[in-house]
């Protein structure tokens, strides 16, 4: 017998929102299972995520789409500058950060496969 199956939308002011408490710090929105993970992040001007050092997901792909504004994502072979509507991929075991160095805030969408375990999620669907 097959489930009953159907979409989830969540509406421009729950995701308004929801930017307001992923100020600087990522947050989860959605978990499909075991197979990817859905979250937002809103950088402040002058932001830098981790504070220090790198962020590392062993055995994640990792995918951050600029809603707005632009950030920089750092990683062992230097600084790209992301800008709004372009997306950026990490591979699996990607030493990375991401800052702000403008002087409006950012907001990413980012997708990580498979999801990373302990991740606080912040939507209930």
């Amino acid at each position: 017998m097959l489930k009953d199956k159907s979409s989830k939308i969540v509406k421009k002011d729950v995701m308004k929102e929801k930017f307001k408490t992923s100020l600087n710090e990522a947050i989860a929105i959605f978990n499909v299972e075991k197979n990817i993970q859905v979250g937002i992040l809103k950088l402040d001007p002058g932001t830098r995520l981790p504070e220090e050092g790198m962020s590392k997901h062993e055995e994640n792909h990792e995918f951050s789409f600029v809603i707005e504004g632009e950030v920089i994502v750092g990683t062992q072979s230097g600084e790209k500058k992301i800008k709004k509507g372009e997306l950026m991929y990490n591979e699996p075991g990607t030493e990375h950060y991401t800052q702000n160095k403008n002087d409006k805030p950012a907001k990413i969408l980012w997708f990580v496969s498979p999801p990373i375990q302990g991740l606080k999620m912040n939507l209930n669907l």
